[in-house]
This record gives C-alpha cells, sequence and structure tokens, in this order.
C-alpha cells in the first residue's frame, strides 16, 4: 500500500512563493503605521581646516571647542539606567577626516582592562570603544570601529542591520588611545575616502557610540541601549549632522604586485613556480606581475574593483577545523578582491543552503588556488537599489580537473518600508572548452515588523545540462527579542540541484528547524540572565524519508561577574544509506545510528587576571564507535597589557575498524 505523503516538492514551492505575497500584503498593510526607528539623539561636527595630531592626548584648543555629548545609557546589566562611568564625546571634521574623541571616565583607572594588541580581535578581554558610522543613513548598513586602552583596531562592514558583519574588511583609519588617573581617551581618524559617503552638503550620518566596562561587564551606548538589539542595529542609532564640504579622495586607488625571484628544483615539470626555464635545467623562473585590486569609485555610493593575474599569497590562512562529520567544512572568504561590498551579495538561507560563496571562484574543491586571469566587481547603491555586478574569468588547472572558466554574477536588492527587503540574484558559470554551465537563479525577502517579528524566504532554480529545472526553497518566521524566541523555518533542496558558486553541503533535503527560547533575568546579584531553550532540526529527503534528527535541549546562566556557565544534551539519529570514511582507514557502514550526549561549557569573566573557558562533549557511542571532545583555552595577564593565551583541542574517536586522536 502506498504510504501518505506529508507534502510535496511541488508544495513547498508553492509555500515559498505564498510567504513573499503574505509578507509583501502585511507590510502594505502596515506601512502607514510604521515609523522609523532611528533615535532622537543628534550631533552636531564641528569643521576645523588642519589635520590633527593623533595621540590620545586630547590637548588640541579644537577639541576643546568641540560640542560635548553625554547621557550614554546601559543595556546591561540595567537596560535603560544611566551609566556607571561618565563618558562623553566629540566629533570633529576636516575637509579630508572624520575625527572622534571619546573620553572614558573611571573612579578606578587601576581596574581598566588592557591586553590585546592583535589587530581585528574582537577584544572581548578588554574595555572598548566601538563606533557605528551609517554614512548613507539608510538605517540598514554601517562601518564599525573599534579599539582598546592600547589603540588597538578593529574594523568591519555591517549589511542589513547585522545580518551579514564581515570582519575580515580591512581600510585606513587611525586611532590613539592614553590612560590618564581620571580614565582613559580615545582618538579616532576616520579619511573620507576609506568610507562611501555623498559628498553633497547637509545629508545626516546614522552614529553609535558603545562603551564596555568590562571589570563591570557593562555595556552602555549613547543611542541604541535597548536589549534585543545590537550596536550593528543601524537603525536604532543617532544622527550626525553638520559635514558639508568633504572631499573623499582620489577615486583610483591601485594596489599592484611584483614577485622576483628563482625556484631550483630536479623535476622543473613539477613545479608550481616554474613559469620558463632560465640558466639550467634545475633552474626556473619564479617571477610575475599582477594586479592585485585596482578599486575605482565612480561616484560616492558606487565602486568597481578590478583584478588581474590575481596573487592571493598574501591572504590569511584558513583557521584549522577538524571534521567529523560526512559533508564539507565551511570556509569564510579572506581575499581582498572579493571582501568590498561582500554583504551585497548574501543570497541564502543559513549555512544549509549558502547560494553564493565567492571561495568557489578561484580555489579548487581542495582550496588550491585557481588561475585568475581578470575579475571586475560594481558594487554600491543606485537609484533606490543595491547592486552588485561581477564576473570573473579563471584559466584550467588540469591537476585538480577544473577547466577554465567564466562566472557571472549579479545581484539587486531593493529596501522597503523601516527595516525590509526584497531581492534578486543571477549566477551562471560557463566553461571553456565543453557545453557544459550551471545557472543559479531567485528571489529573497526579509521582512521586519513590530520591532521583533522576522519573515524571511527564498525560492531559486538551478539548470544545468541534464539537471534542469531542479528548486531551493526556504522560509521562516520568528520572534526575537531579549526574553523569548519563538521561531521556525524549513529549507528545501531538489535532488540534483547544481550550483557550482553556492555552499551546499546536501541536496535530496527538506530540513525543518522549530526552536523557542527563553531568557528570563531573575532580581539577583549574582545571575543576569538564564538561558532555557529547545530546537531541533529534522531532515528527511524530497521522499519525506528521515535522514537525520538533532535535538537540542540547552540550559546556561550568565553570571553578572561575566561567568558562563552552560549544559546541554544532545540527542541524534542518523540513517546512512551508503558507507562514508571519517579518516583514511575507518569507514561507517550503512545502518541506522541514534546516540544522546551531553555537554558542558565554562567561560570565565574575561576580566579575570586568570580566565578559563572549556568546552566537554562526551558522545558514548558516535556511529558504531565513541568520541570525546575537549576544548581548554586559558589566558593569563601578566600586566594591565601583557597577556598569554593558549589554545588546546582534543578529539578523541574510537571505531571498530580503528582510532584516532587529533589534537
Amino acid at each position: 500500500m502506498e504510504r501518505t505523503r506529508m507534502c510535496n516538492p511541488y508544495g513547498m514551492r508553492i509555500a515559498g512563493l505564498l510567504v513573499l505575497l503574505v509578507m509583501a500584503a502585511v507590510a502594505r498593510a502596515q506601512n502607514d503605521g510604521v515609523q522609523s526607528t532611528h533615535g532622537r539623539k543628534t550631533v552636531l561636527a564641528n569643521k576645523i581646516e588642519t589635520a590633527l595630531t593623533i595621540d590620545g592626548n586630547l590637548d588640541e584648543p579644537e577639541w576643546q571647542r568641540a560640542t560635548v555629548s553625554l547621557g550614554f545609557i546601559q543595556r546591561d546589566p540595567q537596560e535603560g539606567e544611566p551609566s556607571t562611568e561618565r563618558t562623553e564625546f566629540r566629533v570633529l571634521y576636516s575637509p579630508t577626516t572624520l575625527y572622534i574623541a571619546v573620553l572614558c571616565y573611571d573612579s578606578n583607572p587601576r581596574g581598566i582592562r588592557a591586553t590585546d594588541r592583535q589587530r581585528d580581535s574582537s577584544l572581548q578581554n578588554d574595555d572598548t570603544i566601538s563606533i557605528a558610522l551609517d554614512t548613507f543613513h539608510d538605517h540598514r548598513n554601517s562601518y564599525l570601529f573599534r579599539t582598546n586602552p592600547l589603540g588597538t583596531q578593529f574594523d568591519a562592514l555591517v549589511t542589513d542591520e547585522g545580518r551579514t558583519v564581515n570582519d575580515n574588511w580591512d581600510e585606513r583609519w587611525e586611532v590613539a588611545a592614553r590612560v590618564h588617573e581620571g580614565g582613559w581617551n580615545a582618538e579616532f581618524a576616520i579619511p573620507f575616502k576609506s568610507v562611501r559617503t555623498s559628498e553633497e552638503n547637509g545629508n545626516l550620518w546614522g552614529l553609535d557610540v558603545e562603551r564596555v566596562i568590562r571589570r563591570k561587564n557593562e555595556f552602555s551606548s549613547w543611542n541604541n541601549y535597548r536589549r534585543g538589539f545590537q550596536l550593528e542595529n543601524a537603525s536604532q542609532a543617532g544622527h550626525l549632522a553638520g559635514i558639508e564640504e568633504i572631499e573623499t579622495g582620489l577615486r583610483v586607488r591601485v594596489k599592484p604586485y611584483l614577485l622576483g625571484g628563482f625556484s631550483h628544483t630536479t623535476n622543473r615539470r613539477r613545479s608550481p613556480l616554474c613559469q620558463e626555464a632560465s640558466a639550467g635545467d634545475n633552474l626556473c623562473n619564479a617571477s610575475n606581475v599582477g594586479l592585485e585590486v585596482m578599486k575605482w569609485r565612480i561616484t560616492p555610493s558606487l565602486t568597481a574593483d578590478f583584478t588581474a593575474n590575481t596573487d592571493f599569497a598574501q591572504t590569511d590562512v584558513d583557521d584549522q577545523q577538524v571534521n567529523l562529520d560526512r559533508f564539507p567544512l565551511f570556509f569564510p572568504e579572506k581575499r581582498e578582491f572579493f571582501q568590498e561590498g561582500a554583504g551585497t551579495f548574501v543570497f541564502q538561507t543559513n549555512r544549509s543552503a549558502v547560494l553564493f560563496h565567492s571561495r568557489r571562484i578561484g580555489l579548487s574543491p581542495r582550496r588550491l588556488p585557481v588561475p585568475i586571469v581578470a575579475g571586475a566587481r560594481l558594487t554600491g547603491r543606485l537609484g533606490g537599489f543595491t547592486l552588485g555586478l561581477m564576473n570573473v574569468q579563471t584559466e584550467a588547472l588540469p591537476s585538480e580537473n577544473v577547466p577554465a572558466s567564466n562566472y557571472g554574477i549579479y545581484r539587486v536588492r531593493r529596501e522597503i518600508f523601516s527595516r525590509s527587503s526584497v531581492g534578486a540574484m543571477f549566477m551562471n558559470r560557463e566553461m571553456g572548452g565543453t557545453a557544459d554551465y550551471n545557472r543559479v537563479y531567485g528571489v529573497d525577502t526579509n521582512m521586519v515588523f513590530f520591532r521583533y517579528f522576522n519573515l524571511n524566504a527564498l525560492i531559486s532554480r538551478s539548470d544545468a545540462p541534464g539537471a534542469e529545472g531542479k528548486w531551493v526553497s526556504s522560509g521562516s518566521a520568528g520572534w526575537q527579542s531579549d526574553f523569548l524566541t519563538l521561531d521556525g523555518g524549513w529549507v528545501s533542496v531538489d535532488d540534483g540541484f547544481r550550483d557550482d558558486m553556492g555552499f551546499i553541503p546536501r541536496d535530496d533535503m527538506l530540513l525543518l528547524m522549530p526552536r523557542v527560547a527563553f531568557r528570563p533575568r531573575p532580581n539577583s546579584r549574582l545571575i543576569r540572565q538564564f538561558l532555557i531553550q529547545s530546537h531541533s532540526d529534522y531532515t528527511l529527503n524530497q521522499r519525506h524519508e528521515q535522514e537525520s534528527r538533532l535535538d537540542h535541549f540547552d540550559f546556561e546562566v550568565r553570571f553578572q561577574s561575566g561567568d558562563v556557565l552552560a549544559y546541554a544534551h544532545h540527542i541524534r539519529l542518523e540513517r546512512l544509506k551508503e558507507p562514508f570514511e571519517i579518516r583514511p582507514g575507518i569507514r561507517i557502514p550503512p545502518g541506522t545510528y541514534s546516540w544522546g550526549y551531553p555537554g558542558i561549557d565554562f567561560q570565565s569573566s574575561p576580566a579575570r587576571r586568570v580566565s578559563v573557558e572549556v568546552r566537554w562533549r562526551k558522545h558514548g557511542q558516535f556511529f558504531d564507535g565513541s568520541l570525546d571532545i575537549l576544548g581548554v583555552t586559558p589566558s593569563v595577564r601578566f600586566t594591565e597589557s601583557f597577556s598569554v593565551d593558549v589554545a588546546y583541542d582534543l578529539n578523541r574517536a574510537k571505531f571498530p575498524a580503528g582510532k584516532y586522536t587529533d589534537e
């Protein structure tokens, strides 16, 4: 007898379209009553004619005459209460540079935490000042700059109110900090040429400033203090006024590269450095020249990037990851050419279906470089639309069985109402010398109502020879506030869905994701907040046969001191139809596997002189074996400006076919 089906794939696609239509209708119905959630505070920037010395002293007369802004308000621990320590800031600008000085008064200067000097560190162990600049005042996108009392730099590009935070983005700016008997100062200098902004007079910017006092585990902001929001939520920022007659610098910036040298090898044909024969059979030319990136700012809001004969040798290496499953690992993009405006190209549900991932261009499946002949990108805003256009030509890499290819990516998004957007994307890959191709196109939307209610939907189609008309669809709805998270969603991927420029760990999938979480805040001097959460991932194939299930039950205690203690219990089920090799020589046979495993996490307050982070998982069964996971990261602060961190991770597994240990 035929089994009754839960639903059908066409129903999932129709559901995705219905969600898009309903969301648009609800948004339109609300539009008349929706007002901007932007803050009411405004600071006036005072103009100066000469550049300032960035040293953190703030002793120039220009700073003494600048308008003072006060009134920082706590988000934690006491929402809406004034910050326990006085904070003020002032804003100046010259024709080329924006200057912001922040004065962090402190009743106990010896308690100021400052240990991290690493560029682009999150600075989570230190006192910090963070500045968010919404330069086009679109209430969606911003630039984030952060420092600590040592003057360490962190910057990031924030897209769509924090849906994408690109901390691999780097630009030129200066900051200096100084600790004194009354607290500490931070002095920022941000060139207008380092950020996209209009040169028109009288434009408002969005602005917010956040201060973290680490020893108190206190977070306060000038404007955006509500729980449930972060500094990345540009819609909650205040205003910066008075910027006029500025110069955004040269419209073209070039970064070429030139490599010189030779390589000595006993087999020139196998040497990747060899370009041509030199003085002898064992010598070869290792020189190269090319264009790493060239930026051309066509308008203040529209930028073109070019690259040719690209060399990514200076790109940061990937963080080490250990694969404990049969699906590939996700590695973030770090190459400079793909960084500018990267958030514009985001087209995904979650890590289950990233429909565009730029690492698929110029890198083989084994993460080896594929030569890039040339590439061009256009990103920015035009006529109320956010645009992202990219075309890249790569050479063949026969050793990796990668043909020469042309990649075209075309993205458009329109912000609607106060915090919502709709968009579309088209991607095309053509492989030289073959009839093979891959095209992926679709639409997506993100709607936000009633401050904390989110609706999202995406539908996309893939075409390739012999696999036309394959679909991905997804949708989610949920309430996410500081106290309550209640949401659910699905992701549907057709069997045979092909996306040469995406990260799709598994096709032939229907993933259901319900979640509920409560975060009560007791009136306690010891405990700041509890987290009680249950969420699940149910994975079926397109015939609606269950393949995986992962249930999570979490309990977490966040202490006023900054310590965090968490216990979780997980229940996992896997149905394998084919064996897979988890390590060379260790194969997991087909079958149904089910097991539960606990986990404990503890993180002591980073404000302590000696702190530690511990992660432990105990799989009494892991498929047909067992697995123990332990991670320990101690940190010792020897002085107020010197600390040492050590990380140790252990994965120990036993199977009938063998055992292994990763350290």
